[in-house]
């Protein structure tokens, strides 16, 4: 198998499709098919189904895509790697950032990472804590912050912080002097929770079960955007860290109150992958984020309820 075909390969289990991936590499199409072909010949295992809404991986085919996206990536980064250390740091770093902390880091780390490491190109991209956890290990991302993380050997761990959750509403939903809810009194609201697959709702959901508290869920929703319009709009209450919704609270949209008895809260790490490949770049950017985070907690915009205990370097 040559580079040439996986680079295929992966481009169009990306973008869902033929055409798409054919205009993007400026390849025929007919050629992208006999290398697909050829893959499944040498394989001898079906990579990918053609269906009327597009492209559709099979399950080898996610796993040679992961594999291959890998390999891909550490491929771009052989330039960097070998240069020499005394020139700018340039390259393309791939940060994660779950939807609830991108409104607190995300233009700050721009700001920054263009102040600071003007040479490197710093890619966003937003998920759920739990894809981006499997992203950073397989070197689909450089870098990604993450909650809850536990010690993997793929991934290596900075503690940032920990964060506390809160009930947020429409700003007049609430009474005038309230300040915090007991965590029992989450029962009296219609809650908007994401999946079952976010961490945050299986923490949510063991905390309810121990405590004999029964939540209602009146949706299921993964994107932040849309939490923030239901709870806006007063049809549902999130729940959310204060600085995924610090703007909202500012302008008088929204109203954020602590959970208490007990406190919901999570740690937040930043994880970066330890897979070959690893550039300067990459060093760089990683010490920006864990500079921006500090300086964040330290104006108060990304609160913090505590610092969570380092990870050993055994554990890594």
């Amino acid at each position: 198998m040559d580079i040439r075909s996986l680079r295929y390969f992966v481009t169009i289990a990306e973008l869902g499709s033929f055409s798409a991936a054919a205009r993007y590499l400026n390849v025929a199409q007919p050629a992208l098919s006999r290398q697909i072909k050829a893959l499944e010949a040498r394989f001898a295992t079906r990579l990918l189904v053609r269906s009327p809404r597009g492209i559709a991986v099979t399950a080898p085919g996610e796993r040679l895509f992961r594999y291959g996206l890998s390999i891909l990536r550490q491929l771009e980064q052989v330039p960097a790697v070998i240069k020499d250390r005394d020139q700018p740091v340039t390259g393309l770093v791939t940060v994660g950032l779950p939807s609830s902390v991108s409104p607190i880091l995300s233009l700050p780390l721009l700001a920054r990472a263009k102040e600071k490491v003007p040479g490197v190109r710093v890619h966003l991209v937003e998920s759920l804590s739990g894809y981006l956890n499997e992203w950073v290990q397989t070197r689909r991302l450089d870098l990604a912050i993450l909650f809850d993380a536990e010690p993997n050997l793929n991934h290596r761990l900075d503690a940032m912080l920990v964060e506390e959750l809160c009930l947020v509403g429409e700003a007049g939903a609430f009474p005038a002097g309230m300040r915090s809810i007991p965590f029992a009194g989450l029962s009296g609201y219609p809650l908007v929770l994401p999946g079952m697959s976010h961490s945050l709702r299986r923490l949510l959901e063991a905390m309810a079960r121990s405590h004999g508290v029964r939540l209602d869920v009146a949706y299921e929703v993964d994107s932040r955007a849309v939490v923030v319009r239901l709870a806006r709009a007063g049809d549902a209450f999130a729940i959310l860290a204060e600085g995924a919704v610090r703007d909202e609270i500012l302008s008088g949209r929204l109203r954020a109150l602590k959970i208490i008895e007990p406190r919901v809260s999570r740690s937040v790490s930043l994880a970066a992958s330890v897979l070959p490949g690893g550039t300067p770049a990459c060093e760089e950017v990683r010490r920006v984020i864990l500079e921006l985070g500090r300086e964040l907690q330290t104006t108060g915009a990304w609160k913090a309820a505590g610092q969570p205990a380092p990870v050993r370097p055994d554990e890594t």
